[in-house]
């Protein structure tokens, strides 16, 4: 079977489309299929998606004409969608060419899919619309896709401490907010050995104003660069500092309790959906320093709040969405072959 995910992610839009689809081609790959990426950042795709995937570069994001005309000479079994500006007439001439996988976080677009995808927590509540036949529907946590080295650790007992010692500032790839300097310098007074996570978008003066807020610190503070095994990290990690991204569906499964914040439209659903829940302490988009420190503080002193989190966590993400959706695209591509 030939998959062929359509994708795109880099430092100006976020890395978490690409990390999320890459879940999924892992999968895949892991199983003997081929995955081919169709892109418009190479680059980024070669930087964070598994290496056996192949690449097809595109010219354009909204332009549906290049990725079909690919479609006509490559022949893959089925396409997947994961990008806002495939819309609705572009999904409508994709699957005119190939069966269709939409990923999509929102209701933003009529759909025009063979299956519909939205793992977030607010999935089953959105009024959808769609176009031709209506796709099969896989919606909320069991369909998030989530790295393998996340579904492996999601099956093991969290560690516990009640005294915390550890945490993790993780502000996404590129930190579009330019918020981890901040947070960093939330964190003084406290006695913890913190990991403030830099990651593959940074700029070179971003990472020098999170290394500085690291020097100012009492915290131990320790840089960690776009790090190998940030899943462990994240896992031995007492709670984390996240923005109200993928990486929120990540510390959930772990059973790592979030202070989180929404840095774009994209998030604000998420977040209120944390708040909603419980799960998570959640800041308003634009939260000061002094409310990260009081979120923080919080979390230092109530191991309640902790275990508590931890155990909503875990209840609401089993971290098998990846899989699900492995069998939904190899039934789907079954299907087709079976006519």
């Amino acid at each position: 079977m030939h998959l062929v995910i359509r994708a795109d992610g880099g430092p100006n839009i976020g890395y978490g489309h690409l990390i999320r689809t890459g879940a999924l081609a892992d999968r895949l790959l892991s199983r003997g299929h081929a995955v081919t990426y169709a892109t418009t950042t190479p680059e980024s795709v070669r930087s964070v998606c598994p290496d056996a995937v192949e690449i097809a570069d595109l010219p354009a994001r909204g332009d549906p004409a290049p990725f079909v005309d690919w479609l006509g000479s490559a022949t893959p079994d089925v396409a997947f969608t994961d990008a806002y500006p495939v819309d609705t007439a572009y999904q409508r001439r994709v699957r005119e060419a190939v069966p269709l996988v939409v990923n999509q976080d929102d209701d933003r677009h009529a759909v025009c899919a063979d299956v519909f995808v939205n793992g977030n927590l607010d999935a089953a509540g959105r009024e959808y619309a769609f176009v031709g036949s209506a796709p099969d529907l896989r919606l909320g946590t069991d369909y998030v896709l989530l790295r393998s080295e996340i579904t492996e650790r999601a099956r093991r007992e969290p560690p516990w401490r009640e005294t915390p010692e550890r945490a993790v500032v993780t502000m996404g790839g590129s930190d579009t907010a330019e918020l981890t300097p901040m947070v960093v310098r939330a964190f003084d007074g406290l006695d913890l050995r913190v990991d403030a996570i830099v990651g593959p978008g940074f700029s070179e003066s971003q990472a020098v104003a999170v290394e500085n807020a690291a020097a100012d610190v009492s915290a131990d503070v320790t840089v960690r660069r776009d790090p190998d095994d940030l899943a462990d990290r994240l896992f031995r990690a007492d709670f984390a500092v996240s923005t109200a991204s993928s990486t929120t569906y990540e510390l959930l499964a772990l059973g790592t309790p979030i202070v989180c914040a929404p840095v774009a439209d994209n998030q604000e659903s998420i977040a209120d959906e944390l708040d909603r829940r419980d799960a998570a302490t959640v800041l308003g988009r634009g939260a000061d320093g002094e409310r990260f420190a009081r979120a923080i503080d919080e979390y230092a002193s109530s191991s309640d709040l902790r275990r508590e989190r931890r155990e909503r966590g875990r209840e609401l993400v089993d971290g098998r969405g990846s899989e699900r959706v492995c069998r939904e695209v190899l039934s789907l591509a079954d299907g087709v072959s079976d006519v």
